[in-house]
């Protein structure tokens, strides 16, 4: 663990002179689905625990914007989740309270209260999706709410029409049912599916978009954790895919 924290420490140092943007880490499950897209609730309880010890600033969507703007030194994370699977409700939202973490969920409204159809392995589609009354309560209890489309569909492959008419619809929802924490124009495209066009396109109707961001995922271990809190690893993976 002192291997870590110190890596940390050098890690935001170079973060401090050279990477200033916030980092965003995307979960999508925190179960023990045994899927690439299930964080163990153990290994999320780990990651957070490091989190809280190790004096990183963990914001909220607005101090994201704050921060982004002002292009602060202050090495930050913010927390997010695609989706809105129901144990995000379940088994994150406990921990996130243990630490006082802040966080955002996406959510695709025709979604709510049915099963993750959408989800790319079999053994996800069964998932269940979190309720309108889930949302509530994860609202009153610090975690965002923002957009991800109205029904989980690839924007990349819709029609401009099509691609407004999905950002449009789950702005309004979020905006007419959602007040407290609520964030209709932040948005992050379903499956990251998305290309120049499309996000111009959301950007002329008011979106915010979230495209720099990390995942988390089953694998990942606390050690790469630590690195991927870091705005010099997603730097480092970007010129090692440029050299592949």
């Amino acid at each position: 663990m002192f291997f870590l924290k110190f890596l940390n420490f050098l890690l935001s140092r170079i973060d401090g002179l050279f990477f200033s943007l916030p980092v965003i880490l995307t979960y999508h499950s925190v179960s023990d689905g045994k899927t690439p897209i299930s964080v163990t609730v153990a290994n999320f309880e780990k990651q957070m625990a490091f989190l809280k010890g190790s004096g990183l600033r963990v914001i909220s969507i607005k101090d994201f914007f704050s921060l982004k703007e002002q292009r602060s030194k202050e090495k930050s994370i913010l927390i997010t989740f695609d989706d809105a699977f129901k144990d995000v409700f379940l088994n994150a939202l406990p921990i996130l309270k243990k630490y006082n973490f802040p966080a955002v969920v996406f959510i695709n409204p025709l979604l709510l209260g049915k099963k993750a159809d959408f989800a790319t392995r079999e053994e996800d589609r069964g998932r269940e999706i979190c309720s309108f009354s889930d949302l509530r309560q994860l609202e009153e209890n610090g975690v965002a709410i923002a957009n991800h489309g109205y029904s989980h569909k690839q924007l990349s492959g819709l029609s401009e029409l099509e691609a407004v008419s999905e950002y449009k619809n789950t702005f309004d929802f979020i905006k007419e049912n959602l007040s407290k924490n609520a964030y209709p124009n932040v948005f992050v495209f379903p499956k990251g599916a998305k290309n120049e066009e499309v996000k111009t396109l959301l950007k002329t109707k008011g979106a915010e978009i979230l495209d720099r961001r990390v995942d988390i995922y089953s694998d990942t271990s606390l050690f790469g954790f630590v690195l991927k809190l870091s705005g010099f690893y997603f730097w480092l993976k970007k010129k090692v895919f440029l050299i592949k």
